[in-house]
């Protein structure tokens, strides 16, 4: 099971290690997607870990962005490490992914995004 919170503002916080390894990818993805089936078009900001990041994780990375959209939410994704930013950016530029370094910038990318002149991603 994968840590979660919901914030105040509704926000859906998910804590996903970036060292996902290949056999935890589909248990995670599982739980994400109950995660969005609970808390049914609530914005959500995915965090990594501060691990590097792996391949599993990128792919469940790009998976929740997709499952979110499919839900008609939003998705906000937290990296600490320049690095690990970079590879996420460079494997979703054609997805329109929001990535910030800290939970604070992603939920205001988020609020940003739900304001009427915003288009969701």
């Amino acid at each position: 099971m994968l840590p979660f919170n919901v914030t105040e503002n509704g926000v859906l916080i998910i804590r996903l290690r970036a060292d996902l390894d290949i056999a935890g990818r589909a248990a995670a993805a599982w739980a994400i997607d109950g995660y969005l089936a609970a808390h049914r078009s609530a914005p959500v900001v995915l965090e990594l870990s501060d691990a590097p990041l792996s391949t599993a994780a990128v792919s469940t990375v790009v998976r929740t962005h997709r499952m979110c959209r499919t839900a008609g939410g939003q998705l906000a994704v937290v990296a600490r490490a320049a690095d690990a930013r970079r590879t996420l950016e460079a494997q979703t530029a054609a997805e329109g992914l929001v990535i910030q370094p800290t939970r604070s910038l992603a939920a205001t990318a988020l609020s940003n995004a739900s304001a009427p002149v915003a288009t969701a991603a």
